[in-house]
């Protein structure tokens, strides 16, 4: 499966518009700019995908009866068009209702899969007014009546307006790791809309909940150890939503092959080339609260770092934030994650299960289920050696008293530490042979973290009069 195909929003694609006002849809293209969908004056726009009508008059009844001005919401939704009969019913219900409305109506294409595109589509579509956007599914639907007058006091919480309100089951979650932000997102985030503007959109690939945790995760630790944490986090007072479970109204055979589509999802979402996206948009909103903050900051992007020049004691000095993240150091810390179980669900189990079910993904591109083909049954009967009642599992089971553990798991943590020293050397020497162009670079940075020059580590940002607990200390790189 081609996990990088992109969807062509203009083909085959109607747009169909209309006000609180109004009792019936225009009809436009995708790329047409409408006043009262591009620029509709309303507090937050709501984006799902759909193609559920029960679902969606649902919601939208629930979202009816608890918001005080039904005018200030607007709804984006992308639904299919293979039948017209159902595009039809569809606006035609969507009409009776007084919020504000944009769907998108287009083949099916290649469906669950390229969902996240069509997200990023529709905040493209959604007002330029709007203070705030969030994306759900069609099972959501808030809890509180008067939400959107909470929401209302939310404006203005930060002086630049780059923040996201957190309202889900996970609000209050503290992130540690990377991969509890794959398993356990803020499903139901509210985001102001220049927190998504910095970065153009939802997500590069599949995820926009996952994918803005892993932004917030990244915001949170660019400047660790320093006091200052750039995170943008509030957690919500009073906005809360139902229905935030998955795969709700599937058959067991309709899981099982979602199942196998998230994997391949998942791991796609936790290569390189995406999580160094992830990672410029949070640098990218790093920058942006700099600059809102210190109106004459004098920052220059030169592609890959940010250079921030302080003058200090008369001489100018600089301060380096990469725009990157370093491949290797990545590569380092995924070969630390190969236990899946333990990094990939928020479940724990024996490590050797973990490590075999990683491999079984690479290999195979599926993890054992249930219902598996005939011609995978040897493969699979090799979970059997892991079950609680083998000398195996014994031998790896972590949690055995510490007196049973002596030399034989140190020695086995000692081959591994070693594996993976052999695997970055290996690996770091085929990268230049591969790319002999990234040698300069590579030997330039060696030495600029030897001879730093003028350098500076970190620099303490303030303005006059500001107390000392407001003060930004910055971390180079």
């Amino acid at each position: 499966m081609n996990l990088n195909f992109k969807v062509n929003p203009e083909k085959n694609c109607i747009k169909y518009v209309k006000a609180h006002n109004e009792n019936k849809f225009s009809n436009h293209s995708y790329g047409e700019s409408i006043i009262r969908g591009d620029y509709q004056d309303c507090l937050i726009s709501i984006l799902f995908n759909t193609n559920s009508l029960k679902n969606t008059s649902f919601i939208l009844n629930e979202f009816l009866k608890k918001t005080k001005n039904p005018k200030n919401i607007q709804f984006c939704m992308k639904i299919d068009n293979d039948d017209q009969n159902f595009v039809n019913e569809f606006i035609n219900i969507l009409s009776k209702y007084k919020f504000n409305f944009i769907v998108l109506a287009s083949p099916k294409g290649r469906g669950f899969v390229d969902l996240w595109q069509w997200v990023n589509f529709l905040y493209k579509c959604s007002s330029k007014k709007s203070k705030f956007v969030m994306n759900i599914s069609d099972e959501m639907y808030i809890k509180q009546k008067n939400w959107d007058i909470k929401l209302e006091g939310y404006i203005g919480a930060f002086e630049d307006e780059i923040f996201r309100l957190r309202t889900s089951v996970f609000k209050n979650r503290n992130y540690t790791d990377l991969y509890e932000c794959g398993y356990a997102p803020d499903t139901t985030a509210i985001y102001s809309r220049k927190y998504l503007e910095i970065q153009g959109d939802f997500s590069p690939c599949f995820g926009p909940d996952n994918g803005q945790q892993f932004v917030a995760y990244y915001l949170s630790v660019l400047n660790l150890p320093r006091h200052y944490q750039f995170s943008r986090d509030l957690v919500s007072e009073g906005i809360d939503f139902h229905g935030q479970g998955t795969n709700i109204g599937l058959s067991e055979s309709q899981k099982e092959r979602r199942n196998q589509l998230n994997l391949l999802l998942w791991v796609n979402m936790f290569r390189y080339e995406n999580q160094n996206l992830y990672f410029k948009r949070a640098r990218k909103i790093q920058i942006e609260i700099l600059k809102k903050k210190y109106k004459n900051l004098q920052i220059k992007n030169i592609g890959y770092k940010y250079l921030i020049t302080l003058k200090i004691d008369n001489e100018h000095k600089v301060i380096e934030l990469n725009n990157y993240m370093p491949k290797i150091k990545f590569i380092i810390f995924k070969l630390s994650k190969m236990d899946f179980i333990k990094n990939n669900t928020g479940f724990d189990s024996i490590k050797i299960k973990g490590y075999f079910i990683t491999l079984c993904l690479f290999f195979y591109k599926k993890i054992p289920f249930k219902n598996y083909k005939k011609g995978d049954e040897k493969f699979f009967k090799k979970f059997e050696y892991f079950s609680k009642d083998s000398k195996l599992y014994n031998f790896f089971d972590r949690n055995e008293p510490i007196v049973t553990i002596n030399y034989k798991t140190n020695f086995i943590f000692f081959i591994f530490f070693y594996i993976k020293l052999f695997i970055f050397l290996i690996y770091f020497f085929l990268y230049h042979l591969y790319y002999p162009k990234a040698i300069p670079q590579t030997i330039f940075e060696v030495l600029k973290k030897i001879f730093p020059l003028k350098r500076v580590n970190s620099h303490i940002f303030f303005e006059e009069n500001e107390e000392q607990s407001e003060r930004i200390i910055l971390k180079g790189d």
